[in-house]
């Protein structure tokens, strides 16, 4: 991957084509780029088809399990969103723990144990598909509810609509 600093490094097809199943390798080459072209990071990301936080996530999987030995085939068993959670906390003390835990719980349950919190086995996901103007009444109503704006969208939001429906009255 050496070379000069001005020439963007080619991304070849056979990279583009496993983004999916090969995400180890992918991840690899990611964390390549990411470590020899920095200049050159987005622009990989976005020739191999994923956006630059996704390719952040799978350079930094490389990062943190490549040195840890643990087989291939189990990290793909576990899947790049689970292994996504746990780079930033694994080490070669924590490593089995933390993997048998990724077997047994999903990405949702991994993420809220990795931050401390207690997951509530009855919790259930809504997805909703809202246009733009849908989308603008939705985040107004749930800002006024107490829901805080980031970059990644909205913070409390559960406890927010939650809020406004219980101030709903059935008549």
């Amino acid at each position: 991957m050496k070379g000069p600093k001005n020439k963007m490094p080619h991304v070849p097809q056979a990279f583009v084509d496993m983004i999916g199943d090969h995400f180890l390798e992918a991840a690899r080459y990611l964390r390549e780029i990411q470590d020899e072209h920095p200049d050159d990071f987005v622009s990989v990301a976005k020739n191999l088809g994923i956006g630059p936080r996704k390719a952040y996530h799978l350079a930094q999987i490389d990062r943190s399990f490549h040195a840890l030995g643990i087989a291939p085939d189990r990290l793909r068993r576990i899947g790049w969103t689970k292994l996504s959670h746990l780079a930033p906390h694994i080490d070669a003390d924590n490593a089995k723990e933390l993997l048998t835990l990724a077997e047994a719980v999903t990405a949702h349950e991994l993420k809220m144990h990795l931050r401390g919190h207690t997951v509530d086995p009855d919790t259930r996901a809504v997805v909703m598909y809202l246009n733009k103007e849908q989308y603008a009444v939705f985040e107004q109503a749930l800002v006024s509810a107490g829901a805080v704006p980031h970059s990644r969208g909205l913070l409390n939001k559960e406890a927010a609509l939650t809020k406004l429906l219980a101030s709903v009255t059935l008549d």
